[in-house]
C-alpha cells in the first residue's frame, strides 16, 4: 500500500493543533494523537475505515472521511487502487466538496 499526503495536509494539521494548543497543551496533544490514530485507521484498512463522503443528496464514492471521536472533524482521503491519498483535516460543519479540488491535482 502507498500512502500519500496532499502537500497542505501538515499545514492543516499544524493550524488546528496551534488554535487548540491556545486553549491547552494537553488539547492539543490529544488532537494529534486522534488524527495519528485516524491515519492508522486508515492505512490498515482504507475501505473500511471511513465513511463515504456525503454531499447532502449525494454520495461521493471515491472519497472517505474518517471522523475524530473526540473532536468536530474528519479527516478526508481518497483509496485508487493500492495508493492511499490523505487530502485534508475538515471541521465537521464545513462543506466538504470545497475541499475535493485538493485531489484534482493527484
Amino acid at each position: 500500500m502507498r500512502v500519500v499526503f496532499h502537500p497542505e495536509f501538515p499545514a492543516d494539521q499544524r493550524k488546528f493543533e496551534a488554535d487548540y494548543a491556545a486553549i491547552s497543551a494537553g488539547l492539543a496533544k490529544r488532537f494529534r494523537s486522534e488524527i495519528d490514530d485516524a491515519i492508522e485507521a486508515v492505512k490498515a484498512s482504507p475501505l473500511g475505515a471511513g465513511h463515504f463522503l456525503s454531499t447532502g443528496s449525494n454520495l461521493v464514492p471515491d472519497y472517505r472521511r474518517r471522523n475524530l471521536p473526540g473532536f468536530p472533524f474528519f479527516v478526508l482521503y481518497g483509496v485508487a487502487g493500492d495508493t492511499v491519498i490523505f487530502g485534508s483535516i475538515i471541521a465537521t460543519r464545513s462543506d466538504p466538496l470545497n475541499w475535493l479540488a485538493r485531489f484534482a491535482s493527484r
